[in-house]
């Protein structure tokens, strides 16, 4: 999952954060972009949650250089190439990731089906991209043809393609691009959990999500006994992962928070009977995971109780009105993948300066201002609230599943967050 570039933020740029939000203007940005370069797409996932919202477009080249040099004078510190469609089916996108390349601006992320990573794509993408997440979906052709609506025979290509991506990073001993490879489990493919699994190791994938759909018709969701079902074939793969690879498991189908934390609990209990002595002695014998991956994991279970113990009871509201925004292929921009049907500007009339700054940013700064300044008290007003919907709150039963995770792990980030929040956050917000 695209981390909105939070890593490449420098110290004043995350000042000129926090300063906006008290103040309630933009200082700075818009840090990070994501941008699409395509509407078009070459399969037609029947799940496509964009597909209402996409032409036949594809961003312009000449403008695309032009918007480089504006986003390089304001400062953005790093670009994600998602869609709209999808990204690497531009008709022109070697030049497209030569201009991107040619900018200096790194390319922290690309959300890509993968059908078309090969060769010269995969080769120049591995030279400038942080992490790659390929939407596999699913664990076998058949599935595949089915949710992706696509021949069979593209399931294997996007297997091979990641297959040799990961094969030509290790030949140049990089670390970089990290493989996301993201799983959509539903009632049509949730009994293949293992297979998904034991795929995306034998790929060599860095990271594994497992995420559900959403926006599914009656007859599509899963019943409760399926539910179970899914659970328990969560737990076996956890079982042996114990989250060294998995990095998600969630579902937009339905909460099942409860059932994850009970499955957990059990198996760190589990853990714990063991004893101190057999659990070193499985961690050494173990022949599936290299002592790299080992030691790798033993810190990130470390550095995330320490994140989880220093940011506990602290609100983690939305702030991508200050950080990010997103370019769609027509050149309208919106705030984020979740509301990329609110329109806060186009870059095909205007520069990147007169939409962060405009008039419709200002009043989007002011809602999120809102939520930050009412918490717990805030209701979505339909009268007032132009641009954010009830998610963007803390109530809503739906949970926006980019509000926060990219800073999270910045603990002092956070507690400079914690100082603003207990300001007196401005009611009007002035134009930046």
């Amino acid at each position: 999952m695209s981390e909105l570039g939070w890593r490449h933020l420098t110290a004043e740029d995350k000042k000129n954060i926090l300063r906006g939000i008290r103040d309630g203007v933009a200082y700075g940005g818009p840090y990070h972009v994501e941008l699409h370069p395509a509407d078009r797409c070459n399969i037609d996932c029947f799940f496509c949650s964009t597909a209402t919202l996409r032409g036949t477009d594809e961003l312009p080249l000449t403008r695309l250089e032009q918007l480089m040099a504006e986003l390089k004078d304001a400062g953005t510190r790093s670009i994600r190439l998602s869609g709209g469609g999808e990204p690497l089916f531009h008709r022109r996108i070697k030049d497209v990731l030569a201009s991107i390349g040619a900018s200096g601006i790194p390319i922290e992320n690309v959300t890509t089906n993968a059908v078309l990573l090969r060769e010269e794509i995969a080769s120049l993408l591995a030279d400038s991209c942080d992490q790659i997440t390929v939407s596999l979906n699913t664990g076998d052709a058949e599935t595949y043809a089915s949710m992706m609506q696509t021949p069979a025979k593209n399931f294997g290509r996007v297997v091979e393609n990641v297959r040799a991506l990961v094969k030509e990073r290790n030949r140049r001993r990089r670390r970089t691009p990290r493989i996301n490879l993201q799983f959509l489990v539903w009632r049509g493919n949730y009994e293949s959990i293992p297979r998904m699994y034991a795929l995306a190791r034998e790929i060599g994938a860095d990271t594994i999500f497992f995420n559900g759909l959403a926006f599914l018709k009656p007859e599509q969701r899963m019943s409760p006994d399926e539910t179970r079902q899914m659970m328990r074939l969560y737990e076996e793969v956890l079982r042996v992962d114990e989250y060294r690879r998995i990095q998600i498991v969630d579902s937009y189908e339905q909460n099942i928070t409860p059932q994850l934390a009970e499955i957990n609990a059990r198996l760190d209990a589990e853990r714990i009977a063991r004893g101190r002595v057999r659990r070193l002695a499985h961690l050494v014998t173990r022949r599936d995971i290299s002592w790299r991956e080992k030691l790798a994991h033993r810190r990130k279970i470390r550095d995330a109780r320490r994140v989880e113990a220093a940011t506990r009871g602290l609100d983690e509201p939305c702030l991508i009105g200050w950080h990010s925004m997103l370019v769609r292929t027509s050149g309208m921009v919106a705030p984020c993948c979740i509301l990329q049907g609110s329109p806060l500007g186009d870059i095909g009339k205007q520069s990147v300066r007169e939409v962060w700054y405009g008039e419709p940013y200002v009043r989007f700064r002011h809602e999120l201002s809102r939520i930050m300044r009412e918490r717990e008290a805030w209701q979505h007003d339909p009268a007032a609230d132009a641009t954010v919907v009830p998610m963007c709150g803390g109530k809503s039963e739906e949970r926006c599943p980019i509000k926060s995770f990219y800073f999270k792990p910045d603990v002092p980030f956070m507690r400079g967050l914690a100082d603003v929040a207990t300001t007196n956050l401005p009611t009007l917000v002035r134009r930046g």
